[in-house]
C-alpha cells in the first residue's frame, strides 16, 4: 500500500495519548510497518494520531482505561464533489456492509467528516495485527470516498461535470 504518512495537524500536537506504554510501543511499531518515518511514528505514539493519505487515524483507551478496550478511529473529510445528503447515503450503505465483516461503524462528526470507529481487542499487542487493522480501516475509508464520488457523478445529468 502506497501511503502518505505524516504527523497530525498542528491542532492535535498538545493532545497526550491515553494509551499505556506497551500500547504506545505497539502503535508506534504498527505505523512504522505501514511506512511512517521515525518522526511521524514517535508523534503517533505520543499523541495517538497520524495523518495517512488524507485520513486522520487515531487510537485511544476507551473510557480512559489504559489497559482495557481501546478504540481506533479514522476521520475522513467529505469529498468536495459529494453533497452532504449523498455523503450520508454512502456512509449508511457502507455501515450495512461493514458491520458484516468487522466491528466497525461510520458516524459523522459535527463538521460532516466521517468517523470510522473500531474497538480493538484489549489483548491486542502485536504490531502486525494492529497495522493490518489500520490498513483495513484506511482501505474502507478510501472505498467509501470513491463510492460516494461515483454515486455523486451518477446523479449528474449526462454531459454535466461536478
Amino acid at each position: 500500500m502506497s501511503t502518505d504518512i505524516a504527523e497530525p495537524p498542528g491542532a492535535l500536537a498538545p493532545l497526550q495519548s491515553s494509551l499505556s506504554p506497551g500500547r504506545r510501543a505497539c502503535a508506534e511499531a504498527a505505523v512504522r510497518r505501514m511506512g511512517a518515518d521515525d518522526t511521524a511514528a514517535r508523534a503517533f505514539a505520543a499523541h495517538g494520531a497520524i495523518q495517512v493519505d488524507g485520513v486522520l487515524l487515531s487510537v485511544a483507551a476507551a473510557a480512559g482505561n489504559e489497559s482495557g478496550r481501546w478504540l481506533a478511529t479514522a476521520q475522513m473529510p467529505r469529498p468536495d464533489s459529494v453533497t452532504p445528503s449523498r455523503w450520508n447515503e454512502a456512509l449508511l450503505l457502507a455501515n450495512g456492509q461493514a458491520l458484516l465483516t468487522a466491528p466497525w461503524i461510520f458516524s459523522l462528526d459535527p463538521g460532516g467528516d466521517a468517523l470510522l470507529l473500531m474497538p480493538l481487542d484489549p489483548g491486542l499487542d502485536d504490531a502486525r495485527t494492529l497495522a493490518a487493522q489500520f490498513d483495513g480501516m484506511l482501505s474502507l475509508c478510501k472505498a467509501v470516498a470513491e463510492g460516494a464520488e461515483a454515486l455523486a457523478e451518477s446523479a449528474l445529468p449526462r454531459g454535466a461535470s461536478a
